[in-house]
């Protein structure tokens, strides 16, 4: 995890492409489908991009919807 001084851009660094591409889906997906629970759009990334369980955690803790 990031140590405070360079925040979630920093602890991307450090993962994969299927991360950041579910990033990028995400915030796509959410400014298509707004009122789509969070959770369930993650889940569904998890899937899509074979994520990692730590993954999908990262995303559980530090994405926010655009």
């Amino acid at each position: 995890m990031s140590d405070g001084t360079g925040g979630v851009r920093d602890e991307l660094q450090g993962r994969g492409e299927s991360l950041r591409q579910a990033m990028r889906w995400l915030g796509e997906r959410r400014r298509d489908e707004p009122r789509a629970p969070r959770s369930k759009l993650i889940d569904e990334a998890g899937l899509r991009f074979d994520l990692a369980p730590a993954d999908v955690e990262f995303l559980l803790q530090h994405w926010e919807a655009p």
